[in-house]
């Protein structure tokens, strides 16, 4: 059957198509207006398989305009999720009960579970992804990773490992935490590769908001297909990267690995 894509007689490598386990890409939302949101996912739906409302930006919003984002997001078959550090916020202030609340009636039914700018106590920790699963329904993304200070390796995979006991569906690696200075933390991925499989790993990349340029950005991307390969699950790409990613991942940009 003829391909519907435009230059249908060039091949392009293919990949795994949604819903997929691996070769996920997580977009992170930082307040897309209405319009925007919708010519992206147009464009690019088919290729963004998580999209996080980033921070506290979920707090903001109106509650008719958050709805309305949440179902064009799952119109493209894209599942949205709030900040991990709003629920960080909220634990700060004992309100997690009520955060888990309000995400579920906001029409969440994904959350994220993040400790790397307010430290949980492990039991604390899993407990929370517990709950949230058992109790509220929600499929639970845990975090590991601080954006403060280096986290060993062998208290880092002991974190993943918890998170994935508890329930969480996948994990991801803190950015800021990847990464010592500039350089990728190869000892770490190839510690944590060792130890679990590719699906249940999102490695975020890092952006603006850790100080980190789009050179750098790309230097990790290529750096970590070369460890894991095309198909890493990958977070915190900005709307105008999805397209860039994905001739990344099918070997068709300017430069992907080789």
């Amino acid at each position: 059957m003829k391909s519907s894509h435009a230059f249908s007689g060039i091949p392009v490598p293919s990949r795994s198509e949604k819903p997929r386990e691996t070769g996920l890409t997580m977009l992170i939302d930082w307040g897309i207006g209405p319009k925007a949101q919708e010519d992206l996912l147009k464009t690019s739906g088919a290729y963004i398989d998580l999209a996080k409302i980033a921070v506290g930006i979920a707090g903001l919003l109106k509650g008719d305009v958050l709805s309305a984002k949440l179902k064009t997001y799952r119109e493209y078959d894209v599942k949205p999720f709030p900040g991990g550090q709003y629920l960080e916020y909220a634990v700060g202030k004992g309100l997690e009960d009520v955060f888990l609340k309000e995400a579920g009636e906001a029409g969440f039914d994904m959350i994220e579970v993040s400790d790397n700018t307010v430290p949980f106590e492990a039991a604390f920790k899993t407990g929370l992804i517990r709950k949230a699963r058992e109790e509220h329904g929600f499929t639970v993304l845990g975090e590991v990773g601080s954006k403060v200070s280096a986290t060993e390796v062998g208290p880092f995979v002991a974190d993943v490992k918890q998170c994935l006991e508890a329930g969480a569906w996948k994990v991801f690696v803190e950015a800021a935490d990847l990464l010592d200075g500039e350089d990728l933390r190869v000892e770490l991925v190839k510690a944590l590769k060792d130890e679990f499989s590719l699906e249940q790993l999102i490695f975020e990349l890092p952006g603006w908001w850790i100080g980190s340029g789009g050179g750098l950005k790309v230097e990790i991307l290529n750096r970590l297909f070369k460890e894991l390969g095309a198909e890493v699950n990958l977070a915190n790409i900005e709307e105008n990267e999805i397209l860039f990613l994905e001739t990344q991942r099918r070997r068709t940009g300017v430069s992907g690995f080789q």
